[in-house]
């Protein structure tokens, strides 16, 4: 059993919330970690094009990469091997273009082990993924996609 003490501060900020999950997780500690530094900071809805969310697919299996595309589940974007991944046919894709996923994506996975996250890298440009990883797609106008995954990986992210 966790013991914590919590500031009656914070009750008092989120309508006086009495469920312990958000006090015990360290979003808390971390949001007062955030506002205190002397940064400007930014919501992410404001530093990113699109919040990609692919949606269930009927998956299609064939075995020649001529007919499909290599399919990445939420385990396989953390390989650096992606030779040996599943191939999902080609049409699949085609019927639903949010399965692919572009060079300097950030794939978080939102199923199983949540918040795993890879940085999609110029081999997996085209590939298709699971609906099981959440796509963050940065504004390079705004902010660097690197930067974006650094911090979003960080103790704080």
């Amino acid at each position: 059993m966790k013991n914590k003490l919590v500031p009656s501060t914070w009750l008092e900020q989120h309508g006086r919330r009495l469920d312990c999950g958000p006090y015990l997780s360290g979003a808390m500690e971390a949001k007062v970690l955030l506002d205190a530094l002397p940064v400007v900071k930014a919501a992410l809805e404001h530093v990113t094009a699109d919040l990609v969310n692919a949606g269930r697919v009927k998956r299609i299996w064939v075995s020649d990469s001529r007919h499909g595309r290599p399919f990445l589940s939420s385990t396989d974007i953390l390989l650096a091997d992606l030779s040996h991944v599943s191939i999902i046919a080609e049409h699949t894709v085609r019927a639903n273009p949010k399965l692919a996923i572009r060079q300097g994506w950030i794939l978080v996975t939102r199923a199983g082990t949540i918040g795993r996250m890879a940085f999609a890298r110029p081999d997996m440009d085209g590939l298709a993924c699971s609906e099981h990883a959440m796509r963050v797609v940065p504004d390079p106008d705004t902010i660097l996609p690197g930067y974006l995954y650094a911090f979003l990986s960080s103790r704080l992210g």
